[in-house]
């Protein structure tokens, strides 16, 4: 008896050391941790609607900007919801599919794959493996279970897991530093904190943005022509897609099958300027293909749709060069359950074989301008749907610094790269014509 006492008192002993730890590690979080706005949110409204969930839409931002699941609940009858987290990596995805599946009867799984997050970078490196921020901004707000902590121990090496179980953590080197403890207590006692609600007006006057519940962020915001400039993030190889974000997305496509879960991948429609700087981008298609007829699941580009039938590619549609705003994705959405609902074979008439053929078949355009960086100047490239037939004048017009006048970098001339002295900025003003046309097609100005 004596033992079992002794045990039992133990046994009290460790719970309640564990409660008092718990107590402290909350309370640490809740002064160390910034809110990482979105995750908090979407969990939040996700845990709220189980038992709710038909269809389930998991991604990247691109998926939680250009999917309107409330429009979808009038089109399709049903309860659809965007477990959408920026920069979703496909350990994510996998681990958020089995999240959702424990306790929603789901009737049909959508896979947005955004490729950037998806592909090896240039030096070799895997996002998954060197991006664990992504993730942990995520399990951060997952309730505990087996599952959450399969999908911590995915994030990263074990070195590395005290900044995954414990948040606080990771914000050693402010222990003492009271602004940014304050700053953080502060945003917390905010309505918009408290009430689970994101809001944000634009200081530029163009759109506001705001979170509608059911993971679609609806922003009013509009590409302006003269933000038509994009830091090239990639350069795509041959068979670009990473080696553990197959192996995650095989996993999820599995999943799906030993569920009896229909599944579908697709990829949302971004401005033409991001897909062109990236060089290769049929590379990618051609691998998601070659993955989805592998396991018999359909895939559709929407990148790759015919503008007859989706006119999607004006700047009116998106809030910047990756994300469409709210009429972009009215028309998406619209546009992606005729596609969802209807016959694979069908569906073939609305797409390009490849991006390539599209760029082809459409009118001459010039669409922005990508760049890259040295340290020393900016490697400047226009974004246009002609390698060769097309003449552009550039005129650098710098404001910074103020003495260095307007100045032509070049005449009429096929060539499409120039550079920028790092540190200039200005605007640069891109006029386009057929060659040895005189008449001109277009006349862009881009600040950079």
């Amino acid at each position: 008896m004596e033992k079992i006492k002794r045990i039992a008192k133990t046994a009290a002993g460790i719970i309640a050391g564990l409660f008092v730890f718990c107590m402290i590690a909350k309370g640490l979080n809740y002064i160390y941790v910034p809110d990482s706005e979105w995750e908090r949110i979407v969990m939040h409204h996700f845990y709220d609607d189980r038992g709710q969930i038909d269809n389930l839409f998991l991604g990247s931002s691109h998926l939680h900007n250009d999917i309107d699941p409330f429009m979808l609940d009038e089109l399709n009858g049903q309860y659809n919801f965007n477990l959408a987290t920026p920069a979703q990596l496909l350990n994510g995805t996998y681990y958020l599919l089995k999240e959702a599946e424990k306790t929603n009867d789901l009737s049909h799984v959508y896979i947005e794959l955004y490729y950037y997050y998806h592909v090896e970078r240039e030096d070799g490196t895997e996002p998954i493996l060197t991006e664990p921020f992504r993730n942990w901004q995520v399990t951060d707000y997952m309730k505990f279970s087996p599952n959450k902590l399969a999908y911590m121990s995915s994030i990263t090496d074990a070195e590395e897991y005290p900044g995954i179980l414990f948040p606080f953590s990771r914000y050693r080197s402010e222990l003492d530093n009271w602004d940014h403890i304050r700053a953080t207590k502060e945003n917390k006692k905010g309505e918009d904190y408290i009430h689970f609600r994101y809001s944000h007006v634009f200081e530029d006057g163009n759109g506001y943005e705001e979170c509608r519940g059911k993971g679609y962020r609806y922003s009013t915001r509009i590409l302006a022509d003269k933000n038509r400039l994009w830091a090239q993030g990639c350069i795509l190889t041959e068979k670009p897609v990473a080696e553990t974000s197959e192996y995650y997305l095989r996993k999820a496509i599995s999943y799906c099958r030993k569920k009896d879960i229909p599944v579908t991948l697709f990829v949302s429609p971004m401005y033409e300027l991001q897909l062109i700087s990236t060089e290769n981008y049929d590379s990618y298609v051609s691998q998601i293909r070659e993955i989805a007829a592998e396991y018999d699941v359909e895939f559709y580009d929407f990148n790759l749709a015919k503008e007859e039938y989706f006119p999607i590619q004006q700047t009116k549609y998106y809030m910047d060069v990756e994300h469409l705003n709210a009429d972009g994705s009215q028309l998406f959405t619209d546009f992606f359950w005729q596609i969802a609902s209807g016959d694979r074979e069908e569906n073939e008439k609305y797409f390009y074989d490849t991006y390539s053929e599209k760029l082809e078949k459409k009118e001459p355009e010039l669409y922005g301008i990508y760049y890259r960086e040295d340290g020393q100047s900016k490697h400047m490239r226009i974004a246009s749907n002609r390698e060769a037939g097309i003449e552009y004048k550039i005129v650098l017009t710098p404001t910074e610094p103020a003495d260095k006048g307007e100045y032509l970098v070049q005449d009429f001339s096929e060539n499409k790269e120039f550079p920028v002295d790092e540190g200039e900025h200005g605007v640069c003003t891109i006029t386009c014509r057929i060659r040895n046309a005189p008449e001109i097609l277009q006349t862009v100005q881009i600040e950079y």
